[in-house]
Parts: structure tokens; sequence; C-alpha cells
């Protein structure tokens, strides 16, 4: 960072001598005073009187002076938090994140990160894709932990594959078996609106099925409770099964589907060193690269 030509004569006025000031920059004489007039030719006014007992301050200079220190004070102030940035001892990660990951997957990696840069703060809003993509555009949130986005115009990287699930209420015929999907082909299916919508498609083309009869619903954890209550059977995937507190039976779906997540940001921004520095670490410590 330059020095500032106010901190530059702010020196001035301390040791009240332009020889002095350009010893102590490393500079000569002749750039100082090339200074000052610059600076007196751009605020209007003569800040300097000269004499042979060396410089003071008109009083034009004397009314500008309180100013010219709250401005070297900001800059410092500047200097010194960028200095923090760059050792990561201050900073926040803004996550978006569907909540099924910052639930059951997410909080380990936190932890240990913050072990290591305990000032790094962490502010997640939890939404499907469509959402994280609207928020990673429109710069509310810095990274996105969610499906790969259709568009291009976002950097996407895989971490994890999520194997679906068959789904079924306590009390079903099958419950407590392997299941697969033709065998719920006249079944009630309770289904998420939006999110891995296209991977049960897929799954039900695979299945050669298409049922008659689903509910559509926004929240897996209303999708659990539907299913619990005997409205119907669902399709899942492992991660939002861990630790429900709903009374349900499940097993893997036949052939194995998953949904792929990953961590995503905007191609066109430049992300923080914070944002960066997590990003490294939580792929570095998954056994990927960047």
């Amino acid at each position: 960072m330059k020095t500032s030509r106010f901190e530059v004569f702010l020196k001035i006025v301390e040791t009240k001598s332009l020889t002095r000031t350009a010893a102590f920059f490393g500079c000569t004489q002749s750039a100082v005073s090339q200074l000052v007039r610059a600076l007196e030719s751009d605020l209007g006014v003569t800040l300097l009187s000269r004499s042979k007992s060396g410089v003071r301050l008109t009083a034009e200079g004397e009314y500008l002076l309180p100013s010219m220190r709250q401005i070297v004070a900001g800059e410092r102030s500047v200097l010194e938090r960028s200095l923090e940035l760059q050792h990561m001892n201050a900073g926040l990660i803004r996550i978006g994140i569907f909540t099924s990951l910052s639930c059951q997957w997410l909080p380990p990696y936190l932890k240990k990160f913050r072990e290591q840069y305990p000032n790094i703060g962490f502010e997640l809003s939890q939404g499907d894709t469509v959402q994280i993509c609207d928020w990673l555009r429109n710069g509310i949130v810095d990274i996105g932990f969610m499906t790969k986005p259709d568009s291009d115009e976002f950097t996407f990287q895989e971490i994890l594959e999520d194997r679906m699930h068959i789904v079924l209420p306590p009390e079903h015929p099958l419950a407590g078996q392997q299941v697969s999907l033709k065998q719920l082909k006249d079944e009630t299916f309770v289904l998420m609106e939006s999110g891995y919508s296209q991977i049960v498609e897929k799954m039900f083309r695979s299945a050669g099925i298409r049922p008659k009869r689903q509910y559509t619903v926004k929240d897996d954890y209303t999708v659990m409770s539907m299913v619990e209550s005997g409205l119907g059977v669902s399709l899942l995937p492992e991660l939002i099964l861990h630790r429900t507190p709903y009374d349900l039976r499940t097993c893997p779906a036949e052939p194995a589907f998953y949904r792929r997540l990953g961590v995503s940001w905007l191609k066109k921004e430049e992300n923080s060193i914070a944002v960066n520095k997590f990003v490294h670490y939580l792929l570095s410590d998954m056994g990927l690269k960047k």
C-alpha cells in the first residue's frame, strides 16, 4: 500500500521540516515539495508557509488538519483490517445449503475449520437449488452446497453422492424387506416438488412405472410426516433419513440412483480469502482438488 500524501503532510506538520520528512520516507526534498504543491493545488488553498526556521501551518491548513488525520486513520484501519483478512483473523463466509446437508453433513467440517480459524464466522441460509442459485446471483451468499445447477454461469465441484432410498410407513406390508420400485407401481407417492424431481423421474422410467396417484409437497420433513401417517410411500436421499424423528421403514433403491451434491459459486465473482481457504480446506479434507 503506497504512502498517502495526507500521511506525508502530517509528517511535515510533526517535524516542521521538508528535509526531515523526506529522510523519513526515503525520498528527496524536491519530491516532498512537489507533493505539497500538488495537494495545495487540488484543495485550492495554501497549507504551509515557509521560512528560514522551517514550515508552519497556515490558517487553512489548521482548519483542514483534523480531517486529514481522520483520512490517514481510516487508511490505516483499512490496511490493518486487510491484513487481518489475509491472516484469517477476521471474515464471514455466507453459505446457501440444503437442510439435509446443513444438519447431517456440514457441521463436522465447520467445527474443524473453526478450530484452525476461530475468528471466521459462518452464516447459513437453507433453501433448494433454485433459491441458492438466486442467492449466489444476488450476492446474498458466497457459495452454495446443492445439486449441479443447470446454468453454466456457475462453477460446480462435486463432493458427495447421496443414494436414493425407498421410504415406507411402519405398517406397510413390505416394510422391513428389500423392495423394488415395480412392487410399488400401485402405491400413492408423496414426493418433493423440486430438488431431485429429475432423479425421481429417471427412477420411474427405469422401473417402467408411472405412479397413478401422488402428493407433491415442498418440504422433505412434510414428506416424511405424511409417509409416517400412511398417506403414501416416497423416494428420498439417504442424508435426509439420518436421525429422522419419524417412524419410517427404508431400503436403498435398486438399481442404485444418486443425487450428486457439490459446492458452487459464480464464475465471474472473485471469492474472498476466507471463502477460498474454506473451499480449499473442504476439498483437501475430502481428497478432492479445486
